[in-house]
């Protein structure tokens, strides 16, 4: 076999090195691979990939925030809602407490009184358990008015 001079050897085991890899990851790549990477425009469309997706997840990001901030401000209703609601039925476990006194010993009336206690309490535990308080103040209205007109 002839003798090939060092220099030529090099590039030959150089290109040979380089035409086994191939690789596109900058992290395994080799210098070859590099050079072929940039010269391609490779590493730059890998670039271009990456923001993409680095900005679809701050859009991402952007709008969970958004969806945490309105649930936040919902909660924060839904606390002032419940509040009030818990507020009406102390007043109208008030008025039953006072309507027992009007009513005297009228069975009949101290019975209905009783039921609408024991409503008064269903709606307590329906606000507890994350029922509509908007639909629960209106079921308190309708009971306090049945109390007033019980009470007349």
């Amino acid at each position: 076999m002839p003798s090939v001079p060092s220099p030529v050897r090099l590039m030959i085991c150089c290109a040979a090195l380089a035409g086994c890899s191939g690789s596109t990851d900058p992290a395994t790549a080799h210098l070859f691979d590099n050079i072929a990477n940039l010269n391609s425009g490779e590493y730059d469309r890998q670039i271009v990939r990456k923001d993409a997706e680095v900005a679809a997840i701050i859009r991402s990001n952007q709008q969970m925030e958004g969806n945490i901030s309105s649930m936040r401000s919902e909660a924060a209703g839904n606390r002032q809602t419940i509040a009030s609601l818990r507020q009406q039925i102390a007043a109208a476990q008030r008025e039953v407490a006072a309507a027992r006194v009007k009513v005297g010993e009228d069975p009949v009336r101290l019975g209905k009184l009783g039921g609408y206690e024991s409503q008064l309490a269903a709606i307590q535990n329906d606000a507890s358990g994350g029922s509509d308080p908007a639909v629960l103040q209106s079921e308190v209205a309708r009971i306090r008015a049945s109390i007033r007109a019980l009470s007349n």
